[in-house]
């Protein structure tokens, strides 16, 4: 085979492996960053089980619970269903994260969520950004809070054997 046509393989291959590359980013990312999973219990019995345990975790508290369906027919949004959307804070971390000036934007990201709801089915979820593969957006001291948030949320939702999986 001559040059000309190694190169054209060559840089065709490559091309085609950027293209591979960015579909499957494109499609694995949204189950990455956002983690779904079934609750064993019925709505109420899950908001409740959750806000009891955030309670009960020394640096953990719960900010506000909010009714996502009653905030989106009072706004001239269409009825969605069961949903609560519960905010909860440490006071611990959000210091570490926000002492510095270059992570005051992280501020963004915060109280921390919990989304419980019934899908069209009627099976009750819980869904939450994954910390652990946020973390690893990050580097250093950053990384690291994010790292220890993501082991203490694990820890308060161990009642259904909830895990982060980074991959």
């Amino acid at each position: 085979m001559n040059a000309p046509k190694k190169a054209l393989l060559l840089v065709g291959g490559f091309l085609l492996g950027i293209l591979f590359t960015g579909i499957t980013i494109n499609l694995a990312v949204p189950q990455l960053l956002i983690k779904e999973v079934h609750s064993p219990y019925d709505f109420d019995k899950t908001v409740r089980i959750i806000q009891e345990r955030i309670a009960a975790s020394p640096r953990w508290h719960v900010v506000e619970v909010y009714d996502q369906n009653a905030e989106a027919i009072a706004h001239g949004g269409q009825p969605i269903g069961r949903m609560a959307i519960i905010k909860y804070c440490s006071g611990h971390y959000a210091s570490a994260m926000l002492k510095d000036d270059a992570r005051k934007s992280l501020a963004a990201m915060m109280p921390k969520g919990i989304a419980v709801y019934e899908n069209s089915r009627g099976e009750v979820l819980i869904a939450m950004n994954n910390g652990m593969v946020m973390g690893k957006l990050f580097s250093g001291e950053t990384a690291a809070i994010m790292e220890d948030v993501s082991r203490e949320v694990e820890e308060i939702m161990n009642f259904m054997n909830f895990k982060f999986l980074t991959f």
